[in-house]
This record gives C-alpha cells, sequence and structure tokens, in this order.
C-alpha cells in the first residue's frame, strides 16, 4: 500500500442533501447526486458539467450513498495475478461509480459508457447506508437500515455473502488495509473478519449513530507484516489508528487497534462547530511526518487540522486552520451590505509535493471549484467569490431597460402597451386635430381607469390588449399607485398578455410583489388570476432560477395555510346556515286565520233545497189551512173509532 494515500467519505445523514463525492486520487472529477435521484458529474478543472444520468426508478428510489470504485490502475495488476474470464476484463477496463439507493438497490454507473452498467438486487430490504469497494476480490460491500452487510460480486451481481451485523441499522462500514477486515458502525464499532464473518473486537464511544469511518495510518510493507498478514488478518490492521463521526456530534475521535489492550475509548478527538458531513484524509509520506484532515461541517464551514497520532490526548485538538466562502456584500443603496456565506459541499487533498486542497462549493444548480494551497491559510481564511448559483444564468445587460422608440409627429399615445391601428386619418381637418403632446403617466392611467368612457375628443379610444409597458414601469420604479392600477384589472386575456410580454428580468420582481400582495390583503381573486397566469407562462424560466425555492416557498406557505382553515370555516357555514334556516322557518310558521272559507261547493240542485230550507225556517204560507184540514180529519177519525 502507498504510503501517501487519502480516502474521503461522504455522511448521508439527510437524503435531502446532495451527495457527493470526488474522484479518487486525480480529483478531476465531481460525482454528485440530488435529491431527485439524479446522477451528475462535474469537471474540476473547466466547471463543466461532463455526464448527467437519470435512473428510471428514480423518484421511487432516490440516490441514499454513492462510492466510486478502484483505479484501473488497482484492477489492471489484480487482472495480471489472477486471469479472469472476458465478463471481468471488460469491466476492469471501465470507471464505476456504485450508488445505494432507498428501495436497497445498488446501481452500477459506467463513466466509460455513460449509463447503467448493472444493478445489484436481492441482497437488502431497506436504504443502503454505505458503501465500500474491495479491489482484490472484485467485490463490493453494502449495509443497510435492515441490520446486514452485503458482499456482491461485481462480475455476476449476485450476493457472495450475508450476515447480521447489528441488532440496528448499519450505517457505515469501511475496509481495513490488507482487505482481510471490515470496520462496521451503527451505535458501536465493530470490527469484523471477512473470512470468518466474526467479531474480533469492538469500539464504544458515540451517543448517537456512526456514520463517518476511515483510516489514519496504513502498515508499513515490512517482510515480517506480510508473514503476519499470510497467518493472521488480526496482524494486519494492529496498531492502526482510524477516525469515526457521529450525527450531532461536534467530536471526531480517533482510534486505535490493539486487540491485546482492554481499553477501546477513542485516544484523541478533534473538536468541530458541526457535525461532520464530508471527511477526508492526507496520510504522511514517513512515520515522523504529520497528518492532514479536512472536515468539512453541516454549517459549510471547512476545518483543517494537523497532527502526529503517537498515543492518547488529554484535551480534544482544535482546528488549526479554519475556512469559509461568502459573497461581496451588495453595495447598492438600500440593500443589505452584510455578505452572504456560500457552504462548501465537499473537499479533497490533491497529490501534490506541497499540500493542496480542492473545494467544491455553492447551493444552486451549478457547483464551482477551486484548489487552495494549504501553506497560505491562515487561522481564519475567509474567500469572497460570486455565488456559482446565481451567476450561472447570464442575462443581456440592458435586458431589463424599457427603451423608448422613435415616434412620429402625428402619433398619438392613447394607451400603453401593444395597441391596435388605428384608422388611417381621412383629411386636413384629422391632421389638425392629431398633434397633442407627449401623455403623461397621469393620462395614460386614465385612459385605462374603468370609468374612462369617452376621450377628450369625443371618440372612443382603441383599448390596450396589455399593460406590460406600464407594469414594466411600476416594478422598475416600484411605483405603488401604478402597480394598483395594473393589479385592479380583472381581464383573463388582459393579464395573460401582459405576463407574456413583461422582460425575462422581472418574472421574479412580479412573481415577489404578487406574494406580497397575497400576504398583505389576504389574496383578493385578482392577484390569484396574476399570480396563476405567471406560474402557467413562465414555468419553465422559474425552474432555472436558483432562488426560486425561497419565493415560491413563502408563498407555498401562505396556501397552506388558507387551505387548512377551509374545512373548519366549511363546518362553521354548515351550522350558521343551520341556525338560519330554524330561524326563518319559525317566522314563515306564524299561522294567521282567516274568516274566508277554505273551500266552496254549489252544487246544480242547491236552488230546490234552498227553497225547502226556507220553507222549513220561515214557513209555507198555506201552512196553517193544512194543520186545520188535519185536526178536522184526526177528530172523525177518533168520532169513529167511539162508535164502533
Amino acid at each position: 500500500a502507498c504510503a501517501h494515500h487519502h480516502t474521503c467519505r461522504k455522511m448521508a445523514t439527510n437524503f435531502a442533501e446532495r451527495l457527493c463525492e470526488f474522484s479518487p486520487a486525480s480529483s478531476a472529477c465531481l460525482a454528485r447526486a440530488g435529491a431527485d435521484g439524479r446522477l451528475q458529474l462535474w469537471d474540476t478543472g473547466s466547471g463543466a458539467l461532463r455526464q448527467e444520468f437519470t435512473p428510471s426508478a428514480h423518484l421511487s428510489a432516490t440516490c441514499s450513498c454513492l462510492a466510486w470504485g478502484p483505479l484501473r490502475e488497482a484492477r489492471n495488476e489484480h487482472k495480471k495475478r489472477k486471469r479472469k474470464s472476458d465478463q471481468l476484463s471488460a469491466l476492469s477496463s471501465l470507471d464505476i461509480i456504485a450508488m445505494g439507493t432507498t428501495a436497497g438497490t445498488v446501481l452500477l454507473y459506467s463513466v466509460v459508457k455513460g449509463d447503467l452498467q448493472t444493478q445489484l438486487s436481492g441482497g437488502h430490504d431497506d436504504v443502503v447506508n454505505c458503501l465500500c469497494w474491495h479491489a482484490e476480490r472484485n467485490a463490493l460491500f453494502s449495509c443497510s437500515d435492515d441490520q446486514h452487510v452485503v458482499e456482491w460480486t461485481v462480475t455476476t451481481g449476485q450476493v457472495k455473502c450475508k450476515w447480521k451485523a447489528d441488532r440496528g441499522a448499519v450505517q457505515s462500514i469501511c475496509l481495513c488495509p490488507g482487505g482481510r477486515t471490515l470496520l462496521s458502525a451503527g451505535r458501536t464499532i465493530k470490527l469484523w473478519d471477512l473470512d470468518k464473518r466474526e467479531v474480533i473486537t469492538h469500539f464504544t464511544g458515540h451517543a448517537s449513530l456512526v456514520t463517518t469511518l476511515l483510516f489514519v495510518t496504513v502498515p508499513t510493507p515490512t517482510a515480517n507484516s506480510n508473514r503476519k498478514s499470510l497467518s493472521s488478518p488480526d496482524a494486519s490492521v494492529e496498531g492502526l489508528y482510524f477516525l469515526s463521526g457521529a450525527v450531532h456530534d461536534r467530536l471526531m475521535n480517533a482510534w486505535q487497534i490493539k486487540l491485546k489492550s482492554k481499553e477501546k475509548t477513542a485516544v484523541v478527538s478533534f473538536s468541530l462547530t458541526e457535525e461532520p458531513l464530508y471527511v477526508d484524509v492526507l496520510r504522511p509520506r514517513q512515520k515522523d511526518q504529520p497528518a492532514h484532515l479536512a472536515v468539512v461541517t453541516k454549517s459549510g464551514e471547512l476545518h483543517m487540522f494537523k497532527f502526529i497520532l503517537n498515543g492518547r490526548g488529554k484535551k480534544p485538538l482544535t482546528p488549526q486552520h479554519t475556512l469559509q466562502v461568502a459573497t461581496q456584500g451588495n453595495s447598492t443603496p438600500g440593500a443589505d451590505p452584510t455578505p452572504s456565506p456560500i457552504p462548501i459541499i465537499a473537499a479533497q487533498f490533491c497529490t501534490d509535493a506541497d499540500p493542496t486542497l480542492q473545494i467544491a462549493y455553492g447551493t444552486g444548480i451549478r457547483p464551482a471549484f477551486e484548489r487552495i494551497n494549504c501553506s497560505t491559510l491562515e487561522k481564519h481564511t475567509c474567500l469572497i467569490r460570486a455565488d456559482p448559483g446565481k451567476s450561472s444564468i447570464s442575462l443581456e445587460e440592458d435586458v431589463g431597460k424599457v427603451k423608448t422608440p422613435g415616434r412620429a409627429q402625428e402619433v398619438t399615445v392613447l394607451a400603453p402597451g401593444h395597441m391596435a391601428h388605428a384608422a388611417a386619418p381621412g383629411g386636413k381637418k384629422s391632421k389638425k386635430r392629431t398633434t397633442p403632446k407627449h401623455l403623461s403617466i397621469q393620462e395614460r392611467l386614465d385612459v385605462l381607469s374603468p370609468d374612462q368612457g369617452v376621450a377628450p375628443g369625443g371618440e372612443d379610444p382603441p383599448r390596450a390588449d396589455s399593460l406590460s409597458v406600464l407594469l414594466t414601469q411600476g416594478l422598475q420604479s416600484e411605483d405603488a399607485d401604478i402597480l394598483q392600477r395594473v393589479f385592479s384589472s380583472a381581464n383573463d386575456t388582459l393579464i395573460r398578455n401582459t405576463v407574456q410580454r413583461i422582460p425575462l428580468s422581472l418574472v421574479l420582481p412580479l412573481l415577489k410583489e404578487v406574494t406580497r400582495r397575497m400576504h398583505g390583503r389576504a389574496g383578493s381573486g385578482m392577484t390569484v388570476q396574476w399570480l396563476r397566469a405567471v406560474l402557467e407562462t413562465h414555468t419553465s424560466y422559474l425552474m432555472t432560477c436558483p432562488d426560486v425555492m425561497s419565493n415560491l416557498g413563502s408563498l407555498y406557505e401562505l396556501l397552506d395555510s388558507r387551505v387548512a382553515t377551509f374545512s373548519k370555516l366549511s363546518r362553521l357555514q354548515g351550522k350558521l346556515k343551520l341556525v338560519l334556516s330554524q330561524a326563518t322557518t319559525k317566522e314563515d310558521q306564524q299561522w294567521k286565520f282567516s274568516s274566508k272559507p277554505l273551500l266552496s261547493y254549489r252544487d246544480e240542485s242547491s236552488d230546490e233545497q234552498d227553497e225547502a230550507m226556507e220553507d222549513l225556517l220561515h214557513g209555507h204560507p198555506d201552512s196553517d189551512e193544512d194543520w186545520e184540514e188535519m185536526s178536522d180529519m184526526e177528530a172523525q177519525e177518533q168520532d169513529g173509532e167511539q162508535q164502533g
């Protein structure tokens, strides 16, 4: 093994953060995986995007970790020692990047082909947390939240062996020098014998999940050590130092492997300002030379340590150099002059005579790269650089300026924007009438006013189908009166034409103004129409803007908060309708009795019945005589009965 070597590790503690790793040794390329599953390869020399790959299942199985494959030289030397199949020979000529996914699969991407080489599946049931290569075995090790470590045979894509490495999730693994032992870490660090798959020893000292493991020293290639390494895998790592970092831990620990010692605690610690995200080590050329450690923290700072490990330390070591990157303060009157920090996302030592450091920084879609000589760094160094995310989109210098075109004397401006062609003047009389002065902004606003029906000349002026010129002037001058007149328009066609014809440099200011109005005035219907027109028309441009997330984030929170109260308001509206309907029903049910009959029926024989009733009630004129005749007849009948 070479004495001058470096190892880097990116901590995948949060998949929303971009995972990145420099190519081994030369640092000529940066592999970067986004939260959407896309893999990008950036040239660190020119800063250009070399390749971009989007897996077919990039949305359902995003990238959780990545690792560059072994160098071609290492694989070619191994190929000379052992003859393999033609499949191995073809694989040895490729530069491979292994990507673990949240679905438990491992993707092997070929840099030479620019496409997916193969997919390793069937080994894990959960998120793949870490990957490491074994050049001599032509194998790949992976660990997962399913508590297992898997060894893959890269040539066949099959699982060679699999074993349970922890009671909880296995967050990190690291192949030890010599290739016969392996470090794995969950909350406890374990040293494994790869042949027997047994635990040799373990180390405890971190309270949270360990996410970084890498060796600081390598064994000296002597004859005695070679003999011991052949007889026992333990001897190849005896006395070596390795580093570990954990989640939410501001200390990195250094450990020494002493198999016969009962002391299993850290020998020294390194003090940081935040938890580590990216770690790289420059190993010393000779035994008495110091090692260099570069740690990129979660806050975007870079800490550099220079140390010699020769036993236990009493106090944590503090960084000799701290590096930050920031933008130049805005000198525009009224703007915030405070510089904005630019986070460093990765750092790696270069294989030069003098220690140099390759850094990558930026938050947008395009990172920037720079090489720094470590000897020129001070205790605290701040580099003033332009934000690469904002500078990636270059616009013309005068694209946002409003240019006043030349105008003939006989032309009258009746309304701003794109006008329909007016009829040509019909004679000399019209020439005398069409010589007014330039209209002011107020006169143009009066023409656009809804209550302005007729022009001063007594004729209806042609209406504008766009307010782009007026909106441009209002946004640049920040005139509240002009903007209020423009945003008071509720015509969908007029709003859409205006949004389509504004310059691209004013799309973001327009979006900010619409967002501000929705926050301040509870979002009227007309403001929502303007917002819909902006998003539908300029979505492609907004996707290229690096700072659009901050603008859309506040808008999304506003809409989410208002929609969240919709169900409560609906229930309140239902209750109010129920109460009001009951009150209205009681008022309507006040019975009012009438003296008129509810139903009248008249039959054809009603006249005869009326006469009979009158006879019964008022009496018939011949009624007395009838009663007298009846009394005489009754008297005669009584006399006859007596005589008989």
